[in-house]
């Protein structure tokens, strides 16, 4: 595995040694299901075992993350690089290009959390990240929303007039098709956008430019061709923050997010049966994603996050009823709500929503 790229101080990439592994506790087992690749994998998340979510005794307040160590996808200058860097400023933060090595990195203690968009408010999913959520075996245990900006990007002295192509991640090049399209530019995909501004600038072209962070513009010596392309802007991306162990907020904390995974039977009504306990307790439900399992063309997988931490009675109440409705449960993680998060979701809440919750959460 090469080696992870670390930034120092004075934002200079420096290549570090990997640390030796810290011993690893016993892990409790987890739930085995089929992955999408068709194998067993094993989550080794918390779990919903029969009634209940099973908590630690003691959970650890969310005031004790403070990692000291950050790693986020992509290079020096990416989007998840600023989310590391405004969510846990006093830490180090370590690029690596891999994703499967960003998760290695925190399973094997080499990084103490990771740093992964899932979801930007244009483009949706981040695919990626969506698909390796099943799998990846690390517990969700915060949540950074942070506003993007993009840029078109190329070295000093290039001019838009020259541009034919631009190039950066996927999800990126989604957010600016508007102005793609009126300038009639042809997408690139690369794998995030800083690294698709540091392959700029390597190469030469002067009929490829880049779209990325003014960070990213300035760790590479790039220019500023055009300011804000984004389709709107109002422009948010969502990213987890990730860690090897859970970190559980007391009930009583307010703005708590849960997200976990769940499985049920290919009938009719099934899914509508399985949610129906949230709306039934007033838990406000934010996410609710497929996945298609078996090779076949049938979501019975989902992806649910709602408002609540599992240990007040109505998100209990709703918990028993998905319980009773699907065949099988994993809790990927519960945490606070970033502060943004927290706003925009209260914007788009319906008045009518019971005070319950709320209570319950004061």
């Amino acid at each position: 595995m090469p080696h992870l790229t670390r930034m120092n101080a004075t934002g200079v990439l420096q290549s570090g040694k990997r640390k030796r592994c810290a011993p690893r506790s016993r892990v409790r087992p987890g739930l085995r299901i089929r992955s999408l690749r068709g194998d067993l994998a094993e989550l080794r998340s918390m779990r919903l075992d029969g009634k209940r979510l099973a908590l630690p005794a003691r959970p650890l307040p969310a005031s004790r993350l403070a990692p000291r160590t950050v790693i986020y996808h992509g290079s020096a200058g990416a989007f998840a690089h600023i989310a590391s860097r405004t969510a846990f400023p006093d830490a180090q933060s370590m690029a690596c290009e891999n994703l499967f090595e960003v998760v290695d990195a925190v399973r094997s203690g080499r990084a103490e959390v990771a740093v992964l968009p899932c979801e930007n408010i244009l483009a949706g999913r981040v695919p990626d990240i969506h698909m390796l959520l099943p799998d990846i075996g690390l517990a969700i245990v915060g949540e950074v929303f942070l506003p993007i900006e993009l840029h078109l990007v190329a070295p000093h002295g290039w001019s838009l007039d020259e541009i034919t192509r631009v190039h950066s991640h996927p999800v990126a090049l989604k957010q600016v098709q508007r102005f793609l399209d009126a300038h009639g530019l042809s997408p690139v995909a690369e794998s995030n956008t800083a690294t698709a501004a540091a392959l700029i600038k390597q190469r030469g072209d002067r009929r490829a430019a880049a779209v990325a962070s003014s960070l990213a513009a300035e760790t590479y010596g790039l220019a500023i061709l055009k300011r804000n392309i984004e389709d709107i802007p109002f422009n948010l991306t969502r990213f987890y923050v990730l860690a090897a162990k859970p970190v559980i907020p007391p009930p009583e904390q307010h703005d708590i997010m849960t997200s976990l995974l769940f499985e049920v039977t290919d009938t009719p009504g099934a899914l509508f049966r399985a949610v129906g306990g949230f709306a039934d307790n007033g838990i406000n439900l934010t996410r609710l994603e497929s996945y298609l399992v078996g090779g076949q063309f049938v979501a019975t997988r989902f992806l649910c996050e709602f408002e609540g931490h599992p240990d007040v009675p109505q998100v209990r109440r709703a918990l028993e009823a998905l319980t009773a409705q699907t065949t099988r449960q994993t809790v990927l993680g519960v945490y606070p709500m970033h502060a943004i998060g927290s706003r925009v979701r209260a914007r788009s809440r319906q008045p009518s929503r019971p005070d319950g919750l709320r209570k319950g959460l004061s």
